[in-house]
C-alpha cells in the first residue's frame, strides 16, 4: 500500500517483490498514467493573469523563464499603476482595486540603423541604412522595417518579419531578446547585422521609464558620402534655370514616365490640351475616290479620310470590294498631319477642317483624293460652325461590267448532291449545313403514300410500292412489298436521299397527295392512296397542302360555279336518282364531272371528310350547298334556304320504299360496327384466317366467295344473308371483286385511300 496525491491505492508497490500480493503478469500490472489526478485534453494556448501565453512543452525551461519574467513586468505595471492612483486621485482611489493595464497592442518603436558596405562604387565604402525596430509586449516578437527613399535603387520595405528574435550569443539571460534589451544607445544583432539604436517614440519612452528602465536621449545618425552628396545635390538644383531644347525634351520624357504629366506646360501645349478635351472622339468623315487609270495597271479605287478635330491629324483608309485582288491593308496612310504641296522656299503648312468640302481634290502626299460625299455628322458639323448648307453628295459612276455567270459542275454520282457542290463552292472542303432545329421539330414525322407505276409496261402494272417521305430533312424512300408469283423481287426500291423533279427542283411535302405522279429515276408514280397520319397531316397544316386546305377548295368551286351559271340543283339531281338528297362519294365526283369542275383525288378526300360527318359514306345535299353556298351569298343559288326535302313531291309507294332502304342499311351498319368491334377483339385470329384463305384460293386472292366461307366456317359470327351480303359489298368494289390479301387487310383498318375506295373509307373509321 503506498499514496500519491493524497489517495491510498488499493495495491501493493511492484518494486518489492515480497510485499506483491498480485502475480506479476501481463494484465496485473499497472503504468503510472493511470494515477493521474488530470486527465483533460491538453492545449497550447492559455491566459495567465489576463495575459495570453503558449505552453511550449518542448522547451519547458524557457518557458518557466518567460513565465517568470512576464509576471514580474505585470507586478511592475500593478506598481505603477497603484503608484498613479495614490499620487493624483488621494487616498479613496488608492483603497479601490488597480485598474488592468492590457499589454494586447502595445509595441515599442525603436528607430535604428546598420552599416552596409559597397564594393562596387569609388565614390563611397559604406552606406547608412535606417530601420525602425518594432517590439511587441503581448508576445515578445519583433520585426524590422526599412523605410522607402526615393531613387534609391534599394528595394526596401520589411526587413525581418515579425517572430521572436534569437541572441547570436547566449549570456545567460535567455535564447531570444526581451524588452530589457531594447533602448537608445545599445546595439542589437540580428541574423549577421548590427542595428544601432538612436532614439524611440514617445510612447516607447514613457512606458519605460514607467516599467523604471532609463531611456537616454536620442542619438544623430551618421552621415556617409552618399547621403552628403545627394544633399549638395538638392541645394544646387534650380527649378527655374531655362534647359537647352534637348535637355527640355528630356525633362519632358521624364515628366510623363514618371508621373504622367507636365509641371510647367508651354501655352502652346495648354492650347492643345484644351482642344482634346473639347474635340475628342470627334471626327469628320468623308468618302474619296482615286483615280489611278492613266497609270500602268491603275485602278479607280475608293477610300475613307478620317479628319480628327482633337490634333488636326488625317487617317485614311481604303474600301475594298469583294474578289479585288488587293491586299487587305487596314489603312492606307496612318494618322498624322499631313503637309500640304508648298513651294521651295514655302514654309510648311498642314490641312485642318476648311480645307475639305464635297467635291475639292485633296493632295496627300502625291495622291489626288476627290471628295464625293461624307457622313451626316460632318454635314451637321460645317452647317453649325461655317452655315455650309449645301453638301449634297456627288454620284460616281463606274464603266459598266459584264455579269459573269458560273454554273455549277454537273453531279459527279458520288456522295449526295451537296457534298459534291461543296469541293466547287469552297477552297477549303465544308460538309453541308443541316437545320439542325427543323430535324429536331419534325424528327419521327413521315408521310406515307401507296403508289402505283404509272406505264404501259404489262408487267409492271401490277407492282405496288410504299414511298415515305421523311419531313425533317426532306429526304424520301420507296419499299416494294413482296407480292406473291409477282415474279418481282420486293425489296428496297430507293434508298432514303434527296430527290430531284423534272423542274431541278428538290421534292417538297406540297408536291405529295393522292393522284399526283411524280418523276423518280426515269420512273413515273402516281400516289394512289395514303394513310390516316397523313390525312390528318396534312389538314393540320393547310398552309403548305393546298389540296387538304377545306376553305381553298370550297373556293374554288364556288368560283367555278359561280362564274359558269351551273345549275347545281338541276345537276344534283340528275344523279340522285332515288330522290333521297344523299349521294356517294362516286356519285359525288359524277357530280363534279357533270359541273366541268377540275379537283384532284386529295382533294375529293378533303371534301368527303368534311361533309360526310356522321360517317355513313353519304353527303347531304343541304349541307353540301349551304356550305357551298352560305347564307350572305348574293349570286343567284338555285336551292331554297329550308330543308330539301320538303320541296321534293315523292308518292307514298316511293316513300315507303325509301323508308324500308334506310332502315335496311341502318341494319346493315349496325352489323359492321359489330363487326369490326369482334375483329378488332380478335386481331391475330382474323388475319391468319384470311391468310390462310388467301393462300388456298387459286390466283391467291380475296373475293367474296372466301370472305363469306371465312365468316361463316372460321370465325362464326351471327350474321344473317342480308347483313354477310352488305358487308361483302363495302370490302369489295364493283370494280374489283378480287384483291389481295395486304390490300384487303388496309381496306378492313381502315388505312387505304384508293380512288374505286373511297366511298367505302368512311366506314372503316367507325368509332369502335
Amino acid at each position: 500500500m503506498f499514496r500519491r496525491s493524497g489517495r491510498e491505492l488499493s495495491f501493493t508497490s511492484n518494486n518489492s517483490p515480497t510485499e506483491r500480493k498480485l502475480p506479476f503478469l501481463p494484465g496485473y500490472t499497472f503504468d503510472d498514467k493511470f494515477l493521474n489526478e488530470k486527465h483533460h485534453k491538453s492545449h497550447l494556448f492559455e491566459y495567465k493573469n489576463g495575459i495570453p501565453i503558449v505552453y511550449d512543452f518542448d522547451v519547458p525551461e524557457e518557458v518557466d523563464f518567460l513565465y517568470s519574467q512576464t509576471e514580474k513586468l505585470s507586478e511592475q505595471l500593478k506598481a505603477t499603476n497603484e503608484l498613479y492612483n495614490t499620487s493624483f486621485k488621494g487616498q479613496e482611489t488608492a483603497s479601490r482595486e488597480p485598474k488592468w493595464l492590457s499589454l494586447e497592442k502595445k509595441v515599442l518603436r525603436f528607430y535604428a540603423y546598420f552599416k552596409e558596405g559597397v564594393h562596387e562604387s569609388p565614390v563611397e565604402q559604406s552606406r547608412i541604412r535606417k530601420c525602425v525596430i518594432f517590439y511587441y509586449l503581448e508576445d515578445d516578437t519583433m520585426h524590422i522595417s526599412e523605410p522607402k527613399q526615393d531613387n534609391s535603387g534599394i528595394p526596401q520595405g520589411a526587413l525581418v518579419k515579425r517572430h521572436r528574435f534569437p541572441r547570436a550569443t547566449n549570456d545567460g539571460n535567455g535564447p531570444y531578446y526581451k524588452m530589457e534589451d531594447l533602448n537608445v544607445g545599445r546595439e542589437v544583432s540580428v541574423y549577421g547585422k548590427t542595428f544601432r539604436i538612436v532614439d524611440c517614440d514617445s510612447f516607447s519612452r514613457q512606458f519605460l521609464e514607467s516599467v523604471g528602465i532609463e531611456v537616454p536621449d536620442a542619438e544623430p545618425y551618421p552621415g556617409d558620402q552618399y547621403s552628403q552628396n545627394r544633399d549638395e545635390l538638392k541645394k544646387s538644383m534650380n527649378p527655374f534655370i531655362k534647359l537647352n531644347p534637348m535637355d527640355q525634351d528630356f525633362k519632358k520624357y521624364l515628366e510623363y514616365s514618371f508621373k504622367g504629366k507636365r509641371t510647367n506646360p508651354s501655352k502652346v501645349e495648354k492650347l492643345a490640351t484644351q482642344k482634346f478635351l473639347q474635340f475628342d472622339r470627334q471626327v469628320l468623315r468623308f468618302y474619296c475616290v482615286w483615280d489611278d487609270r492613266d497609270s500602268l495597271y491603275g485602278d479607280r479605287r475608293f477610300f475613307v479620310l478620317e479628319y480628327y478635330l482633337s490634333d488636326d491629324t488625317v487617317k485614311v483608309s481604303e474600301v475594298l470590294p469583294a474578289n479585288s485582288g488587293y491586299d487587305p491593308f487596314p489603312v492606307f496612310i496612318k494618322r498624322q498631319r499631313v503637309p500640304k504641296p508648298k513651294g521651295s522656299n514655302e514654309p510648311t503648312k498642314y490641312y485642318d477642317d476648311t480645307d475639305f468640302c464635297i467635291g475639292r481634290q485633296v493632295d496627300v502626299f502625291s495622291k489626288l483624293f476627290f471628295i464625293y460625299d461624307c457622313d451626316e455628322f460632318t454635314r451637321q458639323y460645317y452647317n453649325e460652325k461655317y452655315g455650309i448648307t449645301d453638301l449634297s453628295p456627288i454620284e460616281i459612276k463606274d464603266s459598266p461590267k459584264m455579269p459573269v455567270s458560273i454554273d455549277a459542275p454537273p453531279y459527279n454520282g458520288f456522295g449526295d448532291e451537296e457534298d459534291s457542290l461543296g469541293s466547287w463552292k469552297y477552297l477549303v472542303i465544308k460538309p453541308p449545313k443541316k437545320d439542325v432545329k427543323k430535324y429536331i421539330e419534325n424528327d419521327k414525322k413521315q408521310l406515307r403514300f401507296g403508289a402505283v407505276l404509272d406505264t404501259d409496261q404489262p408487267e409492271d402494272k401490277g407492282r405496288r410500292f410504299i414511298l415515305t417521305y421523311y419531313t425533317s430533312d426532306d429526304t424520301l424512300s420507296i419499299f416494294e412489298p413482296i407480292q406473291r408469283n409477282s415474279g418481282i423481287i420486293g425489296g428496297k426500291f430507293l434508298q432514303r436521299s434527296r430527290v430531284k423533279g423534272k423542274d431541278g427542283n428538290y421534292y417538297k411535302p406540297q408536291d405529295l397527295y393522292v393522284g399526283a405522279k411524280i418523276s423518280i429515276n426515269d420512273h413515273i408514280f402516281l400516289l394512289s392512296e395514303t394513310d390516316e397520319y397523313t390525312v390528318k397531316y396534312m389538314e393540320d397544316h393547310p398552309t403548305q397542302f393546298e389540296k387538304a386546305d377545306f376553305n381553298q377548295v370550297i373556293k374554288r368551286m364556288r368560283d367555278h360555279i359561280t362564274e359558269r351559271n351551273l345549275g347545281l340543283r338541276h345537276a344534283f339531281r340528275f344523279i340522285d336518282t332515288d330522290r333521297s338528297g344523299k349521294i356517294s362519294l362516286d356519285e359525288l365526283r359524277g357530280l363534279i364531272n357533270r359541273l366541268e369542275i377540275k379537283i384532284s383525288e386529295q382533294e375529293m378526300i378533303t371534301l368527303m371528310r368534311h361533309f360526310d360527318s356522321n360517317n355513313d359514306g353519304y353527303l347531304d345535299y343541304n349541307e353540301f350547298v349551304y356550305t357551298m353556298f352560305p347564307t350572305d351569298f348574293s349570286g343567284e343559288l338555285d336551292v331554297p334556304q329550308r330543308k330539301l326535302d320538303s320541296n321534293i313531291s315523292v308518292e307514298p309507294q316511293k316513300y315507303v320504299e325509301a323508308q324500308k332502304k334506310e332502315n335496311q342499311e341502318t341494319k346493315s351498319l349496325l352489323a359492321f360496327k359489330i363487326f369490326m368491334e369482334k375483329i378488332s377483339n380478335r386481331r391475330l385470329l382474323f388475319q391468319d384466317t384470311f391468310r390462310i384463305i388467301a393462300d388456298k384460293s387459286p390466283d391467291g386472292m380475296v373475293g367474296e366467295p372466301e370472305f363469306v366461307k371465312a365468316i361463316r366456317d372460321y370465325l362464326h359470327m351471327d350474321f344473317n344473308d342480308e347483313q354477310v351480303k352488305f358487308l361483302a359489298d363495302r370490302f369489295f368494289p364493283t370494280n374489283k371483286k378480287r384483291i389481295s390479301y395486304l390490300d384487303f387487310i388496309k381496306i378492313v383498318e381502315g388505312t387505304s385511300t384508293w380512288s374505286y375506295l373511297q366511298k367505302h373509307n368512311n366506314f372503316m373509321h367507325v368509332k369502335q
